[in-house]
C-alpha cells in the first residue's frame, strides 16, 4: 500500500526535529528551560547542533534569560562571568572589580547600598567576539553543574532521611531555668532530658530554592576555578596588578566574600566544596574542570522542581493623619482625609523558605547553627556551644528551606520560636562521641572559669582584712 502523498507529491514524513529549517527551530531551542537541556538536545541532535555553531549566542542568551529559564539572575551572571573568563574577555579590571563589585553581589544584600556592583546581564555576551566553542564548552559546564547539584542533593536526601531525630518529652524544657535545684547554677551542657522519636514526614523533590542553592554555589566554585587557572599566565590577565593575582591565588574562597561581611561562613559553597573533594579530583588543561558526576539514575537526576510565585498581597495595615501613624484593626476603615500605609502580607511558601526571595539570605539551618553554636551564655544558652556545622554538611542543612527541616523535626512552625525544644532536635542527630567532646570541653572551661574566679574572690576578701 503506497503512502498518501503531500501537497508537494512527496511521500508524507513523520515529524522530525532533525527536517526543521534554522527560522523553525530557533525559536524552539531559545524556549528551552535550561542550558544542561540544550547539551541534551545538542548531542542528541545533530541539527540543533548544527543550530548552535551558528547562532551560539543567541541560543545561550535566549535560554538563560528568556521567559522559561529555570536560573534566577544572580546565576545567569555566573554562567556569562564564566564564558567570558574561558574567553580571555575579562570584564573585571582588578581583584576588587571580581571579589567586591561582582562577587560579594551574590550574596551580600548591602554592598549594592554602598558601591556600584558590575552586572553581567542579557546584553553582556554580545559585545564580544567570542569563539563559538568556548560557548559550547561552558554549555556541557552547565550540564555538568547540573548533574553534580542534583547529585549531592539526593546523597544529602538519602542521609537526612535515614536521621533518627529526637524530640524532648517536656515540650517546655528550659536550659537556663532553676532546673529544679535553684540553690546551684547548672549549665545547659550539665543538664539532661528524656527524648523520644520524633514524628517526621518526607518533603519529597528538593524544591527549585533549594536546588538552586547547590548550582549557585557550584558555579561559584566553577568562575574561581576560571579566574586561578587565567592567572597562572600572567599575559591572560594584563591589566591586573601583580599583587591581585597573587593574592587572588592565595586567598580562602570563602574570604572572597569576607569583604564587607568579616563573619561570612559560606556554608553552602563549603558544603559543595566537602562533597566535590569526595568525587574525582578537579582537572586544569584548556579549562578549569570540576569533577566527574556520579553516574544518572532515577536516584539522582529529576526535572528541576519549577519556582513558586511569591504570591504577595499588599494590605492597608494603618494610616497616616496630622503626621501621625495609626496601626488599622483588620476590617476598620480609614479615617477621612488621612492616608493608608500598606505592608505586604506574604504567602506560607515564602514565610517557609520556597520562593526566589529566600536565596537573597541563609536557610533556616545556618541561621539557627549560629544560635546553637554561639550562644553560650545568657536566656537562649545552647547545651553545645562551639559546635562545627561540619556534621550538618552531609546532611543538606546549609540548603534545606525551613518546609523541610520543619518535617525532620528540626524546625518550628512558622512564627513560632523554640529554641531549647530545637536545641535538643539538633544534638539528638549528632554522633555520640561528638557531643561528649564538646560538653567535656565546654566543662572543662566553665570549672576553669569559676577556680579563677573563685581565687579573685578570695584574693579580694584577704585584702579587705
Amino acid at each position: 500500500m503506497s503512502q498518501p502523498a503531500t501537497p508537494e507529491g512527496r511521500p508524507d514524513e513523520s515529524a522530525s526535529i532533525e527536517r526543521l529549517p534554522p527560522e523553525l527551530l530557533l525559536p524552539i531551542v531559545t524556549s528551552l528551560p535550561g542550558l544542561d537541556t540544550l547539551w541534551n538536545l545538542m548531542r542528541a541532535s545533530p541539527n540543533t547542533f548544527r543550530l548552535f555553531n551558528c547562532h551560539a549566542i543567541a541560543v545561550t542568551e535566549g535560554i538563560l534569560s528568556g521567559p522559561n529559564s529555570i536560573l534566577p539572575p544572580k546565576v545567569q551572571e555566573l554562567v556569562r562571568g564564566v564564558i567570558l573568563s574561558r574567553s580571555k574577555a575579562l570584564p573585571f579590571k582588578n581583584l576588587y572589580d571580581f571579589r567586591v563589585r561582582f562577587m560579594c553581589g551574590l550574596f551580600d544584600l548591602f554592598v549594592a547600598r554602598d558601591i556600584e556592583l558590575i552586572p553581567l546581564g542579557p546584553g553582556t555576551l554580545s559585545v564580544s567576539n567570542l569563539p563559538v566553542a568556548v560557548v559550547r564548552s561552558v554549555i556541557a559546564t552547565a550540564y555538568q553543574v547540573s548533574a553534580l547539584s542534583q547529585a549531592y542533593l539526593a546523597s544529602c536526601l538519602e542521609r537526612s532521611r535515614a536521621l533518627r531525630v529526637l524530640h524532648p518529652v517536656d515540650p517546655k524544657i528550659c536550659y537556663t531555668d532553676d532546673y529544679d535545684r535553684p540553690d546551684e547554677i547548672i549549665r545547659a551542657f550539665d543538664r539532661k532530658y528524656p527524648g523520644a522519636p520524633a514524628k517526621m514526614a518526607d518533603a519529597g523533590q528538593p524544591t527549585w530554592v533549594e536546588e538552586m542553592r547547590v548550582v549557585r554555589a557550584i558555579w561559584i566554585i566553577q568562575i574561581v576555578g576560571e579566574m586561578r587557572r587565567l592567572s597562572a599566565n600572567k599575559a591572560t590577565m594584563i591589566d591586573w596588578p601583580d599583587e591581585d593575582i597573587d593574592s587572588l591565588n592565595k586567598m580562602d574562597l570563602i574570604d572572597l566574600f569576607r569583604a564587607y561581611r568579616a563573619n561570612y561562613q559560606g556554608e553552602e559553597i563549603r558544603s559543595a566544596m566537602e562533597y566535590l573533594t569526595t568525587l574525582e579530583e578537579v582537572t586544569n588543561d584548556v579549562y578549569y574542570r570540576l569533577p566527574r558526576p556520579p553516574p544518572a539514575s532515577p536516584v539522582t537526576r529529576w526535572a528541576t522542581a519549577l519556582p513558586i510565585p511569591e504570591d504577595t498581597t499588599w494590605v492597608v495595615s494603618g494610616y497616616v493623619k496630622d503626621r501621625e501613624f495609626h496601626r488599622l484593626r483588620p476590617g476598620s476603615p480609614v479615617p477621612a482625609g488621612a492616608r493608608p500605609m500598606k505592608a505586604p502580607m506574604y504567602s506560607e511558601d515564602h514565610s517557609w523558605g520556597k520562593t526566589e526571595t529566600a536565596l537573597k539570605y541563609d536557610t533556616f539551618g545556618v541561621d539557627f547553627f549560629r544560635d546553637l553554636t554561639s550562644n553560650g551564655a545568657g536566656p537562649r544558652e545552647s547545651p553545645i556551644t562551639g559546635v562545627k556545622f561540619d556534621s550538618f554538611r552531609p546532611l543538606g542543612f546549609a540548603f534545606w528551606d525551613r518546609w523541610r527541616m520543619h518535617l525532620l523535626g528540626l524546625a518550628p512552625p512558622i512564627h513560632i520560636r523554640n529554641d531549647d525544644f530545637y536545641y535538643f532536635a539538633w544534638e539528638s542527630v549528632l554522633p555520640p562521641e561528638e557531643v561528649r567532646s564538646i560538653k567535656n570541653s565546654l566543662r572543662e572551661k566553665w570549672w576553669k572559669l569559676m577556680a579563677s574566679y573563685n581565687a579573685r574572690l578570695a584574693a579580694s576578701r584577704a585584702r579587705e582584712r
